[in-house]
């Protein structure tokens, strides 16, 4: 997720490189207990093969089983090349769209 909610899919990442989660500090529109990455920062969840969170001193709840896995860079080259548009804004909506698209 990027920028408080574009909900961004993909079964690859990492392209341009991650960065310290500190950047990805922008709250979900609709969920501001969760973060939503930044500008041209996304925020990762892992929806398959699930391990524990990777997030040191804080603890995450998932919503469907999903871990963090970081923040990484973004540009106009996309990490991620699916904008899953229903789910702005909404981690649920965006977790489920992004499983259905099988990501």
């Amino acid at each position: 997720m990027q920028y408080r909610g574009e909900c961004w899919g993909g079964n690859s990442f990492g392209k341009h490189g991650k960065r310290p989660d500190a950047e990805c500090n922008m709250p979900c529109k609709h969920d501001t207990s969760r973060m939503c990455g930044a500008g041209w920062r996304n925020t990762i969840y892992k929806l398959r093969d699930v391990a524990k969170p990777k997030v040191k001193g804080a603890i995450y709840k998932s919503i469907y089983g999903e871990s963090y896995h970081g923040c990484f860079k973004d540009s106009g080259n996309r990490d991620l090349p699916k904008l899953l548009r229903n789910g702005y804004g909404d981690p649920s909506k965006c977790f489920k769209l992004a499983m259905d698209e099988r990501f």
